[in-house]
């Protein structure tokens, strides 16, 4: 089976530098110093899972020490939770606070905006992968979900607003004792998939809404509830049967992508998109020492390879799923490589790059503040390449270099083709920004006239007695200066006349 080459492990960078100061090194031009700079990691064996200590550091590494662009300061107890309380799209960025609201914040105006709703911690929370939504996706420990629409004010000096399209609260209870972490993920623009305890299910917005009046629906996880009796809009997958729980999900890319779901018993179960609904394709332990550890993270590199975290995710593990899907179940997942860190103890948070391309796999040390990244070759399944040690010179130089293949592909094929395939997406860009822009319109027809209506509807304030009438004031009169205009002669005489002598 193929083995992975792993050349260079992670190494150490400022808490929480990576995006923001790769936008400073944008700005400032860093780009065009780099051309020649090398990965700074550490050189390890290939094809062989590794072990990287943290505490010790080898000849030629180096810890840079990026800009980091202050936004807002939030503390907070800490805490050893796998919890998601930060998104971000083009236009805002929101992270849960302590009591359950969401503070939204503008990043062109600066402006900020308090979402209520939850009345616990929030667990996890996304936005709509459609570029100009702005339609925001949170889930609860409290077991409310909620889908809004964040409304960016006409008026820069304006307040942003906010639109509830729709809220699932899910009534089943878990067991006792039972530790939960709510995950909720985008399948399409107008479709999410949950989880909650170890029930897991779908959400179509529009038809759930449209269904129902005041935009809230109860949803019962029970084994009961599974099938006919779910409401409009509301596929269970997997309903809450006393299971252990689901830790973290990833939905695969592309449209038919599938569904990973990390457990806390340390099971990964791979499922497939059938019709409304998934199916099951396979269930394995992605790691041997510790089968029972329960799994902490877990996402698609690939539409075939996975990314998985062991319990804390102090283990990156990179697995190659089979292409078949669900009508192939005799190809089981194959294991590509693992990497481990030292010390164990040591808590981690998972994350992949919000750069598009960037094939990063940052990990976060709670206890040290400190934050690692990963890098996987273009070809995921063949697993970590090198660690570009989150130097944004390095990493933009990435970028810079790729840009430079796909321009260098593009000259070698036939201009007529160039040129048609210009036209086709540039009119497929025009008639996605046509229906985006008629689905925007469309909302603000309808918040108008809801606006309208609901004026209408309030009742008329009459003025009641006689108005005051104020005092007059009195006439002013003008006063009309005349400037006497003499000659020569008489103004000679005049002051010959005024003269004392």
């Amino acid at each position: 089976k193929p083995r992975a080459r792993l050349r260079h492990a992670m190494a150490n960078t400022s808490d929480s530098a990576a995006s923001r100061a790769l936008a400073a090194a944008a700005a400032s031009g860093a780009a065009g110093t780099g051309a020649s700079l090398a990965p700074k990691g550490r050189t390890l064996e290939v094809g062989v899972d590794a072990v990287y200590d943290l505490s010790k550091r080898q000849p030629g590494e180096e810890t840079p020490q990026l800009e980091v662009l202050p936004i807002t300061m939030y503390v907070t107890e800490y805490a050893e939770r796998q919890f998601s309380q930060i998104a971000v799209n083009g236009r805002y960025i929101c992270y849960g606070l302590r009591a359950g609201q969401i503070r939204v914040l503008h990043k062109e105006t600066a402006s900020r905006a308090l979402l209520r709703g939850h009345t616990q911690h929030i667990a996890d929370m996304a936005f709509s992968p459609s570029k100009n939504s702005d339609v925001l996706a949170s889930f609860g420990m409290d077991g409310n979900l909620f889908v809004k629409k964040i409304v960016a004010p006409a008026d820069p000096n304006g307040d942003i607003e906010e639109k509830c399209l729709l809220q699932v609260t899910v009534m089943t209870e878990a067991l006792p004792g039972t530790v939960m972490t709510p995950k909720v993920r985008w399948l399409s623009k107008s479709k999410i998939v949950a989880s909650y305890a170890d029930g897991v299910f779908i959400v179509d917005v529009a038809a759930a809404a449209a269904a129902s009046e005041n935009t809230e629906i109860s949803l019962y996880l029970s084994p009961g509830s599974f099938g006919a009796e779910a409401p409009d809009g509301v596929t269970i997958v997997s309903p809450m049967a006393g299971r252990p729980v689901v830790t973290d999900m990833s939905v695969g890319p592309g449209e038919a992508g599938r569904l990973a779901v990390a457990h806390h018993d340390g099971t990964l179960r791979v499922w497939s998109q059938a019709g409304d609904t998934f199916v099951q394709d396979s269930t394995f332990s992605p790691f041997d020492e510790t089968p029972d550890a329960p799994l902490a993270s877990v996402f698609f590199a690939a539409p075939d390879a996975l990314v998985i975290g062991g319990e804390h995710n102090n283990q990156l593990s990179m697995w190659s799923l089979p292409i078949g899907g669900a009508d192939d179940m005799s190809v089981s997942p194959e294991h590509v490589q693992t990497l481990s860190f030292a010390p164990s103890a040591d808590v981690y948070n998972f994350a992949v790059s919000a750069a598009p391309g960037a094939r990063l796999v940052l990990v976060s040390n709670l206890k040290k503040q400190a934050l690692y990244a990963v890098h996987f070759g273009e070809d995921a399944k063949c697993g970590f390449d090198y660690d570009p040690t989150m130097s944004t010179v390095q990493m933009l130089t990435q970028i810079e270099s790729k840009l430079e293949r796909c321009l260098q592909v593009a000259d070698e094929m036939p201009p007529a083709y160039v040129r048609e395939s210009e036209k086709a997406r540039e009119k497929a860009r025009r008639i996605n920004q046509r229906v985006e822009k008629a689905a925007v319109d469309l909302i603000a027809a309808e918040e108008k006239a809801a606006k309208a209506l609901e004026r209408s509807m309030a009742p008329v304030t009459k003025k009641v007695g006689k108005p005051l009438m104020l005092r007059s004031q009195p006439p002013s009169r003008k006063k009309k200066i005349v400037k006497e205009q003499l000659t020569a002669e008489e103004a000679e005489l005049r002051e010959f006349l005024a003269t004392e002598f």
